[in-house]
């Protein structure tokens, strides 16, 4: 009964995180996704060329010497895989440019080696941008695409050159300039997501190994590791993290090499897990096989110059292999083994999604970014917690047969079980912390700051105390990323976490609300006292010499708890007393009462 209680709990706790995240995906950042319009997929746009002499430059293409050979496309995503020919890619801008007054971004997502954008204009001059893992240098935006910027009213064709190691692909898009901020929002926000969500289960998991001592736990971490590995460099994060680090050769091998680790860690977690030695003696040597077939692949991928082998024998193995370990758990399961139920329904998932995106790198099936994208992050997130759940059912089916034996064990096995259960209990705690403090400045997130303002409004409507909130924005922040960079940006923001924490009163709560904005709860506190105390900070951060930038002042809008009042209604109103400081001239406090300014600035 204990057993099925905590699956149960866990299963409820998993289904939550899903239906999170889903809801996330669907309704994240409306206010932009309504203002802006949608971009243009540009694959039935093109036309294409391709070159298999490697020799036609573009003068040859404007001379008009080839228009004949070029053919309209007929998909909206161009996959050409592994192949010699240089592909050349035709667009009329007359068709896709409705407002050549307008600024454009053409955004190339895939991986490439060489690509180069030939922007010709009507007196057949040309203007060239070059991308890729070759001129990696060229783009000025550490991005994990391809990026081209079009701002030229004389630009009559388009004309970009696919060549290299790489498959040559084109999922590309066209943006204008304000949708394409809006995308790279929306892409950050959610990658935001997946990625913390595997990272929180990882570390988690990491816990637990060092709580129970259990080596399917420690495999579990290094198969979630290298399983976000794999995705990222999919995803092509490898470029946009470490770009100017690494040589081009771990690009145009990243996906093979961090492909092969996968297959490694999955075979040694499986092994583990499956306790295949003890129920399937043949499988368990299949497997050591397969895992010394991984680490030779693996070796290739990095000693082997042809990138198209190691590509397709990663791409086969990751087949193999995969089957392999379904049906491992399918004969575990078969033994009578419960422990390996989750482990089929999670490896099933991750079985069909793998398999699809195998199939669309060898084009069985059609190219679309789909596969790459939302099939493996869905598989992945079902897969890493049926996983999880299979590693508690594990546990729990070890706890039951510990509580068989407790009647005959002594106390000090007793004692023993006991430190573990609050080792576990640690490690919720420490997670909980995790889920709750800003990860740059190290003060409460907003998951926290809408419980403590959630807690403040319903003692106030219930004792009738007073509380007041202070909004503060950093001013002009935008300009320190621009000029000094984002690492200077966020010692800024740590140091202005740092002058509020030791500012604010005791019973005062403080934290990071999102951005360059901060939030102060002040309990116990009427409106003039806020106010005050507004005037307090906003001085501190005047006064002092920051790193780099030297001085910043910060804007504050301030309001107090009225009867009647909500948690949307009070932030709202702190928040057009915000506005109004900035409206005055920033590096001031402006408050509101009852939605209405009963004062000017102090």
């Amino acid at each position: 009964m204990m057993k099925n209680k905590i699956i149960k709990t866990n299963l409820l706790f998993y289904f939550f995180i899903v239906v999170l995240i889903v809801t996330f995906t669907q309704f994240s950042l409306p206010c932009h996704a309504a203002e802006l319009s949608e971009p243009i997929i540009l694959g039935k746009h093109y036309d294409i060329f391709r070159d298999p002499s490697k020799k036609i430059t573009i003068e040859d293409l404007i001379s008009g010497t080839y228009d004949h050979s070029f053919v309209a496309s007929k998909d909206d995503y161009l996959f050409f895989w592994h192949t010699n020919d240089t592909i050349w890619l035709r667009l009329d801008a007359d068709e896709i440019l409705k407002d050549k007054e307008e600024s454009y971004w053409l955004e190339v997502t895939d991986k490439l080696d060489s690509i180069e954008m030939f922007l010709v204009k009507e007196d057949g001059s040309y203007n060239v941008q070059k991308r890729g893992i070759s001129n990696i240098d060229e783009q000025n935006i550490h991005y994990r695409s391809n990026l081209f910027q079009i701002h030229d009213p004389s630009v009559k064709e388009i004309y970009i050159k696919l060549d290299g190691e790489l498959p040559l692909n084109s999922i590309s898009y066209l943006f204008t300039t304000d949708s394409f901020i809006n995308k790279i929002i929306d892409y950050k926000y959610l990658t935001g997501i997946f990625y913390g969500f595997l990272s929180a289960l990882l570390i988690y998991n990491l816990f637990l190994f060092f709580s129970l001592k259990d080596k399917a736990y420690f495999y579990y971490v290094l198969y979630m590791f290298s399983f976000i590995l794999y995705q990222a460099t999919l995803n092509s994060l490898d470029i946009e993290l470490v770009g100017q680090l690494l040589p081009k050769w771990f690009f145009l091998k990243s996906a093979a090499i961090s492909g092969n680790i996968l297959l490694i860690c999955m075979i040694l977690f499986s092994k583990e897990f499956l306790e295949l030695k003890n129920y399937l003696p043949r499988f368990h040597k299949i497997g050591n096989f397969l895992l010394w077939i991984s680490i030779l692949s693996l070796i290739a991928s990095f000693i082997v110059p042809d990138v198209e082998f190691a590509n397709n024998l990663t791409i086969i193995l990751s087949v193999v292999v995969f089957i392999f370990l379904w049906l491992s758990g399918l004969f575990v399961l078969l033994k009578g083994q419960k422990m390996a139920r989750f482990y089929m329904v999670g490896w099933t998932v991750l079985l069909g999604s793998i398999i699809v995106q195998a199939l669309a790198f060898l084009s069985i099936i059609p190219f679309h970014p789909v596969i790459f994208e939302d099939i493996p992050a869905i598989g992945a997130i079902f897969e890493s917690i049926f996983l999880s759940l299979a590693l508690g059912d594990k546990i729990n089916i070890i706890k039951k047969e510990h509580q068989e034996m407790q009647q005959t064990l002594n106390e000090t096995l007793e004692h023993k079980v006991k430190e573990r259960t609050q080792e576990l209990e640690r490690a919720k705690l420490e997670l909980e912390k995790l889920a709750n403090t800003d990860r740059l400045t190290q003060i409460p997130n907003r998951v926290k700051l809408d419980d403590v303002l959630e807690e403040a409004i319903e003692h106030a409507q219930h004792h009738e105390a007073p509380f007041a909130i202070i909004l503060l924005d950093i001013d002009f922040f935008k300009e320190v990323n621009d000029e000094f960079g984002h690492q200077v940006g966020d010692l800024v923001l740590m140091n202005v976490a740092e002058i509020l924490q030791n500012t604010i009163r005791e019973q005062d709560t403080v934290g990071r609300w999102g951005g360059e904005e901060f939030l102060v709860i002040c309990p116990q506190t009427k409106l003039d006292g806020a106010i005050k105390l507004s005037e307090k900070l906003r001085q501190q951060l005047e006064n002092y010499q920051f790193p780099i930038v030297q001085r910043k002042t910060s804007s504050f809008g301030v309001t107090s708890y009225v009867d009647g009042d909500s948690l949307n209604t009070l932030l709202s109103r702190c928040d057009k007393a915000l506005y109004q400081a900035k409206e005055k001239g920033r590096n001031c406090v402006e408050f509101l009462k009852d939605d209405v300014n009963v004062s000017s600035q102090l």
